[in-house]
């Protein structure tokens, strides 16, 4: 290589290094951009699933800006620190949100940022933020929860720090009152719809900026008055103030007005709170000045509300309730009155609430109570004044006792006892049924409250496994099962024998009976009938009914009629009372209603009994059942039990039925079927006048009469209608009633009417299908009876006469015969009354003549 060659070749190796050289320091001039001023939210943060803190930066703006937690304390950046980018910096106070995830140690660290095109391991960082402080997770803390109205009633609740609410409610320990909530920093604001004087609760699910959760149910303070912005108000002593503030942590000082009340405090709204509470309890009775913030002033008069709590008797027994009475300075003021037991606590059953009168006044009753010392203790419920009694000393009353009406208690097996204590000194006994060697013992508690002395404890010996089988007769006393010892299955019933019972009131018996279980029996059935539309739907109608002649019992019906099958049967009350006649039947026992003159060729018609087509009344207390249903409405199947997916057809005249009550063998309450039946027959619903053409007389009671096949107690309406040319013309009516022998009438009134007047009479069912009755009548002359005049003869005979009288039918016209009869003994010597003639003594005999022939008619 020649020299010049070697020159070259050192120059141009020189050119690449400085090339090389010079390159890198334009990097490093590009990479030397940087962020500064790095400034953080907060010094402190908790740990939480979102805790954060918000980095501000201000950098050239031409690179992204990068943040991270320095865990290391190296001042670089490492990829496993938390870290946050703005991709887009404006150059002047970027923020950059910082998420600290919880794996992250407390203690404390610093913040670095950077301005580079990407943040990557080993980036220095140009700016550090020292120090940050991160803390254990500590959720915020409930403050208080004050309830007052500032026009809108509402519950200010207060927390440490800022929440974000999740849930919130306000409740009177059973029912949500919130209606709306707003949530600023700290401070929760839950509206409701009224003022409520009674205890109430805030239960909260809250968290903090960490996300923290912070849940819990507290407890509300009531403030019943309310004073801000300047204002006054008055306040009785013992109640509650709301000063309220116009932002949170506002100082408040409050001092007495009057020269010799030397009150004087200083306090705050406190942390998140926008209100100050002022006790007046104890306070002396004057009017208080409120310094708000320094500025605003406010007034409160305290007064006294007078309110007094006297109790009649300190010194009572068990038997007796706790009587007083509570007073106050202003009447129409609602007071709360409960008993508090030597614990200070509520005893359950005594709370009560008494409205002061026009006077101011009223009195209170608090129920009986247990052996013990009590105080009363009175709440005004607005104001919230409470006032204690002096203490009550309750002894027990005399020896309590019970006992059985009845040393023999009998009944069948299936029906419901009736066990009845008497309570002696006492509303509470223990009942025990039966003994473990018998397979079956009960233990029941019953209480006497509506103080009668009695309890009337209803067992169904049906299904005694269940606590169901047990109740009281009357609403008001109360019973408890204690227990139930068996060896009988749930679903059998009790076998027939003799079960001791036990009535005792304190721990042991006071006295002993017997439950005598008898075996069941099917009696009978028994057929009645009731009018087309008759209303029987309760145990009362039936027996109104059959006491009207309303409902007869019979062998044969009328189409259309009301039937009610009668079952007289032991033992059922308790299936009917624990279930239905529709579940019942079938499994318990059948009432089939079964045709029993088909005719040839032809299967018999089964009438559809059940819960729809009929009505069902259990008398189970007289052992007797009645199934009530109208032959209009039911249908019937020719099958061998009614199907109503078959052919249906109706009941028709001249059907005749054989009603059979059956209690199945394979139920729970007979070892072999069990029966007992009726017949009946279906007739034509028929009216029927007695005559074809009545013949009255122009006078008063002439009797239109005749007969029904319609069940008596029918409501039958009687027409009598003038016809032909009889002038005036008229129109009588009555209403009747088909009498128990099946037989109808009426009297009417024809004395107004001519004789040879003719007329027709009709008579119709007000309710059914029977047809019209008719028949034709006359007036005829009203008949008289006449005497005749006593003749005195010298052999004191008797002269009789006899006036008779016939009405021909087939003529319009009535003709009156006379037909006289006369005796008389030999040489009889007549003589006259001054006044009487022949004349008259020939009316008499026609009188007596008429009046023979009336008779034999």
């Amino acid at each position: 290589m020649t020299a010049n060659k070697q020159v070259r070749a050192v120059l141009l190796a020189a050119l690449m290094v400085f090339s090389v050289f010079a390159g890198s320091i334009a990097f490093t001039g590009t990479a030397a951009a940087s962020a500064t001023s790095a400034t953080v939210s907060s010094d402190t943060v908790d740990k939480g699933p979102s805790a954060s803190v918000e980095v501000t930066v201000d950098s050239s703006g031409n690179d992204s800006v990068h943040a991270w937690l320095d865990l290391n304390d190296d001042g670089y950046y490492n990829s496993s620190e938390p870290s946050t980018t703005e991709s887009s910096p404006s150059g002047t106070n970027d923020i950059l949100s910082l998420s600290i995830p919880q794996s992250v140690s407390t203690g404390d660290y610093n913040v670095s940022v950077a301005e580079s095109a990407s943040l990557t391991a080993g980036t220095t960082q140009q700016e550090v933020y020292d120090e940050l402080t991160i803390n254990t997770a500590n959720p915020a803390d409930f403050g208080s929860a004050i309830h007052y109205d500032d026009g809108t009633p509402k519950v200010e609740v207060a927390f440490d720090e800022d929440v974000s609410v999740v849930e919130m409610n306000v409740t009177d320990g059973e029912t949500n009152l919130s209606q709306s909530a707003s949530v600023s920093g700290g401070q929760v604001n839950v509206t409701l719809s009224q003022v409520y004087t009674e205890d109430l609760e805030v239960t909260y699910n809250v968290t903090d900026s960490s996300g923290n959760a912070a849940t819990g149910t507290e407890d509300v303070t009531f403030a019943p008055v309310y004073v801000a912005n300047n204002s006054n108000n008055t306040a009785y002593q013992g109640s509650t103030v709301a000063v309220v503030a116009g932002a949170t942590n506002t100082d408040v000082e409050v001092e007495g007005t009057d020269d010799d009340n030397s009150y004087q405090f200083s306090g705050s709204t406190g942390e998140n709170s926008q209100v100050f509470l002022f006790e007046t309890e104890g306070k002396a009775l004057d009017t208080y000045e409120f310094t708000i913030g320094g500025a605003q002033q406010a007034q409160v008069a305290v007064r006294d509300l007078g309110f007094e709590l006297t109790v009649d008797d300190l010194n009572i027994t068990t038997d007796d309730g706790i009587e007083g009475t509570v007073s106050a300075n202003a009447g129409g003021r609602t007071v709360d009155v409960v008993a508090l037991d030597d614990n200070g606590d509520e005893v359950d059953g005594t709370e009560t609430t008494v409205t002061l009168n026009g006077q101011g006044e009223a009195d209170f009753n608090l129920s009986s109570v247990e052996t013990g010392e009590y105080t009363v203790e009175a709440t005004d419920a607005f104001s919230g004044v409470t006032l204690e009694s002096d203490t009550v000393t309750v002894s027990k009353a005399k020896d309590s006792s019970g006992d059985f009406t009845s040393s023999v208690i009998s009944e069948q097996v299936g029906d419901v006892a009736e066990i009845t204590v008497t309570l002696d000194g006492t509303d509470d006994a223990e009942i025990q049924i039966g003994a473990n060697e018998l397979g079956y013992s009960a233990n029941v508690s019953v209480t006497d409250d509506n103080n009668d002395g009695e309890v009337v404890l209803l067992f169904n010996t049906y299904a005694p496994s269940k606590t169901s089988s047990f109740d009281v007769d009357d609403s008001d006393d109360e019973y408890t099962v204690q227990d139930i010892s068996t060896d009988i299955s749930g679903s059998d019933t009790l076998d027939a024998g003799d079960y001791d019972l036990e009535v005792s009131t304190g721990g042991d018996a006071d006295n002993v009976a017997t439950l005598v279980l008898e075996e069941r029996s099917t009696e009978s059935v028994s057929t009645w009938t009731a009018p087309t539309g008759a209303d029987i739907t309760e145990t009362e109608d039936v027996y109104d009914a059959i006491e009207n002649e309303n409902l007869t019992q019979t062998d044969s019906l009328a189409n259309g009629d009301v039937v009610v099958t009668q079952v007289t049967a032991t033992g059922l009350e308790g299936a009917f009372d624990a279930s239905n006649f529709d579940a019942l039947s079938g499994t318990q026992f059948n009432l089939t209603v079964e045709q029993t003159n088909p005719g040839p060729n032809r299967d018999a018609k089964v009438l559809g009994i059940n819960s729809s087509s009929a009505t069902i009344i259990a008398d189970g207390a007289n052992d007797t059942y009645f199934i009530v249903y109208d032959l209009d409405d039911i249908s019937a199947s020719r099958t061998d039990y009614y199907d109503n997916t078959s052919t249906l057809y109706e009941v028709e005249d001249d059907d005749a039925f054989n009603a059979t009550f059956t209690v199945l063998e394979d139920g729970d309450l007979a070892e072999d079927d069990e029966s007992a039946s009726d017949e009946f027959e279906v007739v034509e619903p028929e009216l029927e006048l007695d005559q074809d053409e009545f013949a009255v007389s122009n006078a008063a009671e002439q009797s239109i009469s005749g007969t029904a096949t319609v069940a008596p107690g029918t409501e039958l309406t009687i027409r009598v209608k003038s016809d032909g040319d009889t002038q005036p013309r008229f129109l009588k009516t009555a209403s009747v009633y088909v009498q128990a022998d099946g037989t109808f009438s009426s009297a009417f009134d024809f004395s107004e009417q001519n004789v040879n007047d003719t007329f027709e009479v009709t008579v119709s069912v007000d309710s059914g299908t029977a047809a019209d009755a008719t028949a034709d009548g006359i007036v005829g002359e009203a008949m008289e009876t006449t005497t005749a005049a006593e003749t005195t003869t010298t052999e004191e005979s008797t002269e009789t006469t006899t006036t008779e009288a016939s009405t021909e039918e087939s003529t319009e016209t009535a003709t009156a015969t006379e037909e006289p009869t006369e005796e008389a003994t030999e040489e009889t010597t007549e003589s006259s009354t001054p006044g009487f003639g022949v004349v008259v003594a020939l009316v008499a005999l026609v009188a007596a003549a008429l009046l023979a022939v009336r008779r034999d008619n």
